[in-house]
């Protein structure tokens, strides 16, 4: 049974209501069942996708930029200076953001693309690039995204022993 965050309220006027209580009783479903299919369809189309494809590029764009502040707030800061520098946390934050990015990197490879969408995933491709290109100390880091999380993952562990020293 369904919990009140899974239900939904929807107003259709009357009309649209009615062929869709006449397309219910066609395929012997119930309305709610029928109203779901057919929404899950909608967001299936090419229209919709695109929009879930942009909102998962900005929140892998969103963590990108976050990592890059990550990495030059500790690359930045006089550790040894600061006893309120917190290197460990830091460093865990980071990892977690570029398993966050590997992750969703294997999941866009691993779904299927269609037409459309591929030509919008090259430009969110490009941002996803610009995005990762560093600044200061990291200025070496410009080819591939794979490339760039090893690139990262080596950093992070300098740091690492740098701290450790």
């Amino acid at each position: 049974m369904p919990t009140k965050l899974d239900r939904v309220q929807v107003l259709f006027k009357k009309d649209l209501f009615n062929k869709l209580r006449l397309l219910a009783r066609i395929e012997r479903r119930s309305l709610s069942s029928m109203v779901g299919s057919i929404v899950e369809d909608a967001i299936k189309s090419n229209k919709y996708q695109s929009l879930l494809s942009k909102a998962k590029a900005n929140d892998l764009k969103s963590e990108i930029m976050e990592s890059k502040s990550v990495i030059n707030e500790i690359l930045q800061s006089e550790i040894s200076n600061e006893l309120d520098f917190d290197a460990n946390s830091k460093l865990k934050k980071l990892d977690a953001i570029l398993s966050l990015i590997s992750e969703s990197k294997k999941e866009s490879l691993e779904e299927p693309l269609e037409e459309p969408l591929e030509e919008d995933l090259i430009v969110k491709d490009l941002l996803v690039e610009d995005a990762l290109k560093p600044h200061g100390l990291i200025d070496e880091i410009q080819s591939n995204t794979d490339y760039k999380i090893n690139k990262m993952n080596e950093m992070l562990q300098k740091i690492q022993q740098k701290n450790e020293v």
